[in-house]
């Protein structure tokens, strides 16, 4: 308990009092879904909230982050919320296979419970049970792992880490790849359907439950598509991505968006050209190219696209 107080820099009766009174210092809101302009019409998407810690609180749990959990060495097959990594990291590492398997945790975050937290403490990172139990009051919010805590992407890793013996164990044994990214399972190699049943099974019993509209088997003959991304002969977008970008382009240059909108347009499409730029430099130089010789012919030189190059990726 000493050497908590140290790490996180509170007292001990500090900490304690923030643990029984942690649902005081969160602000939930209902995430608003981006406004991607360019992109393919869909069904409107699912209202998503997200439990947004607030300080004191929050700072302590990027101390937890920060100090406790980013310096443990998670296993190779977990990347998604680790620093360092991304999704064309988690597609390589199937690139090439003959058959994929993608199976898709349902509600991943709120199915997590604050028991199986506390033996991520316990167990994983040593701790008593007295600092296990007051660092899991710490880090979860009503009876779930909470959305938009930075301590919740490293304790959803280690707690399907301390469960995913089995499917590692199956893997293994059938020469199969297996990575995560956050809440989205791949499995590749030869053949990969028998893994299908051992890990639904060994989610359930976990206590987890699998969206099967979204377990994909992917054959021989199939393209294998996997967080979005075409794995072929290397990893690139897919072909649709690249033609909205273009038609976002065309609608710009045809007036199709209105004045008050084309600066956020614009920061959109340039945007989505920064994310093909990190698989097709090629394709993404072409399409930047035709951005700005659209926004010159709108009169649009004080928004350059070349300005926000760096700017937030809206990935359509």
């Amino acid at each position: 308990m000493r050497r908590l107080e140290f790490l996180l820099g509170r007292s001990r009766s500090e900490l304690k009092d923030l643990a029984r009174n942690a649902t005081r210092h969160y602000e939930p809101f209902l995430l608003k879904p981006k406004q991607r302009w360019f992109a393919k019409k869909t069904k409107p998407p699912k209202k998503r909230w997200i439990d947004h810690p607030v300080d004191p609180l929050k700072a302590i749990q990027s101390r937890i982050q920060d100090r406790l959990l980013s310096t443990l060495i998670l296993p190779d097959h977990l990347l998604g919320g680790v620093r360092g990594k991304s999704v064309a990291h988690n597609a390589e590492l199937h690139l090439g296979a003959r058959c994929l398997v993608t199976i898709d945790i349902k509600n991943f975050f709120p199915s997590v419970k604050p028991t199986q937290v506390r033996n991520v403490f316990q167990r994983t990172l040593g701790c008593s049970p007295a600092v296990s139990y007051l660092l899991t009051g710490l880090t979860t919010y009503r009876d779930r792992l909470p959305q938009g805590a930075p301590t919740s992407p490293l304790l959803a890793n280690l707690v399907l880490s301390s469960f995913d013996d089995k499917i590692r164990a199956v893997c293994e044994e059938n020469s199969i790849r297996y990575s995560s990214w956050v809440d989205d399972l791949a499995f590749s190699g030869n053949s990969v359907s028998a893994i299908i049943g051992p890990v639904i099974k060994a989610l359930m019993v976990s206590g987890f439950r699998v969206s099967h509209r979204k377990v994909r088997h992917m054959g021989p003959g199939d393209r294998k598509v996997l967080n979005n991304l075409l794995l072929g002969k290397f990893v690139t977008v897919q072909k649709q991505y690249r033609a909205r970008i273009r038609a976002g382009i065309h609608n710009l240059r045809c007036g199709r968006v209105s004045a008050h909108d084309i600066g956020a347009y614009i920061v959109g499409l340039t945007g989505c050209i920064n994310y093909l730029r990190l698989f097709d430099p090629r394709r993404a130089a072409e399409l930047q190219l035709g951005l700005e010789h659209a926004c010159r012919e709108l009169g649009q030189n004080n928004a350059d696209p070349s300005d926000h190059r760096e700017g937030e990726i809206s990935v359509a």
